[in-house]
């Protein structure tokens, strides 16, 4: 009797599998070659922003003036309408800040440094001279990272049991993960969206920041229904994110999670009553720069924790003015009555809204690298405008389209 081999019939599953795997291949070069690799060096500096390499001079300096360094060797792609009058008037806010802070006899040099380094950031991503996408990808994975590291002891723990790694301090840290738990999504595949979403989440509440926890769902919802509801409701909604901040600090100190933290929570109001105090007395022009301290018993020097409080006592009513109107209405464009926002420019607006949440609870929040980063990426998403190549006439083209011309004859 002769027995007959049987085909083998391949199941569905393996016929999908074979079907499925050159189109990921080709999708995954794609993501690939889109990839800056130096613009993602550059954004894994993020992680770095607090580290002091030498004296005043900081890791966020040091990455400014890189990221400044690179974009000068390259062409803008946009074309930033009224960004000159933009630069005009943040370095008139500089020169005023200058003049008062000589007035009050404080030193402004090392702080006005910084704000133009951090200013060069702005224009350098608000022109697209280096890729956000990338540098968001860049931060991301070092973000990611950081969390094995710290608990393998190999990072910083200056805040146990909370997560800080390489940041050092467990409100900056949480500050860049709900950022970067936003800005991800101009950098990553869209299915790994809610994975990302769910990670930032998870990161926040190691980091054991309240405000940062909140201003990621803030952030969050700003996210879903800002294309939803109209300028009306949106001030509406506003308001009721406002009276749920409160309730968060007042009463997330109670939850069995933040129980021990009494004693923490303590020090905050005494920095809030000082802080209140200095902010009376201060006149409309400001203290000057280097004056976001309070003196705690008279003899220990402790830092803001609001950054609104900071700009008004450093520069008065104009940086105040300056910081919301910077923020609050070319970042976030609050007055904008359009529905049909693009996705990109939505991502940035959350990302600033993030920003503007823990800004109040954290000192030394606007004037930062991740601040006017994401600054930069919502101007050149509101305002940017592709550059049109001088000799084609043809916007995007670049050093290529010569090379482009001829091909095509």
């Amino acid at each position: 009797m002769v027995m007959t081999r049987r085909p083998v019939v391949a199941s569905r599953w393996v016929l999908h599998e074979r079907r499925e795997r050159p189109r990921r291949v080709h999708q995954w070069a794609a993501y690939r070659s889109t990839i800056v690799l130096l613009d993602a060096v550059l954004g894994a500096g993020l992680l770095f922003n607090n580290y002091t390499v030498s004296g005043p001079l900081t890791g966020g300096i040091v990455l400014g003036l890189l990221v400044i360094a690179v974009g000068s060797c390259r062409r803008p792609k946009v074309r930033v309408e009224w960004g000159s009058l933009m630069v005009i008037v943040t370095v008139a806010l500089y020169a005023f800040l200058i003049i008062e802070s000589r007035h009050n006899d404080m030193p402004w040099t090392q702080r006005i440094a910084k704000f133009v380094i951090l200013l060069g950031v702005a224009i350098v991503v608000a022109q697209r001279r280096v890729d956000y996408r990338s540098m968001i990808l860049g931060a991301c994975v070092a973000i990611v990272v950081n969390v094995p590291l710290f608990y393998a002891g190999l990072a910083t723990n200056q805040y146990p049991p909370y997560l800080t790694g390489f940041f050092g301090d467990k409100n900056v840290a949480g500050m860049y993960y709900a950022l970067l738990g936003l800005l991800a999504l101009l950098a990553l595949p869209r299915k790994w969206h809610v994975p990302w979403l769910v990670f930032s989440l998870w990161a926040l509440y190691l980091t054991g920041s309240r405000t940062s926890i909140a201003a990621f769902l803030m952030a969050v919802a700003w996210y879903y229904l800002r294309t939803k509801v109209s300028m009306t409701f949106r001030f509406a909604l506003i308001a009721i994110a406002f009276w749920f901040l409160i309730y968060v600090e007042d009463n997330w100190a109670q939850n069995s999670v933040y129980s021990d933290r009494a004693g923490d929570d303590q020090f905050r109001v005494a920095i809030e009553a000082a802080t209140a105090q200095k902010v009376n007395g201060t006149p409309w022009f400001g203290l000057g720069l280097n004056q976001g301290f309070v003196l705690l018993g008279g003899v220990r020097r402790v830092f803001f924790h609001d950054s609104y409080d900071q700009a008004f006592v450093e520069g008065g009513y104009p940086f105040l003015w300056w910081s919301l109107l910077a923020f609050v209405v070319l970042g976030l464009g609050v007055a904008s009555s359009r529905m049909d926002v693009p996705f990109r420019l939505l991502v940035a607006e959350a990302g600033i809204v993030v920003i503007l949440i823990t800004a109040w609870k954290l000192g030394e929040v606007f004037m930062t690298t991740g601040a006017f980063f994401v600054l930069g990426i919502a101007i050149t998403e509101r305002f940017g405008r592709p550059i049109a190549d001088p000799w084609f006439g043809r916007a995007g083209r670049g050093k290529h389209a010569w090379g482009d011309l001829v091909m095509r004859r």
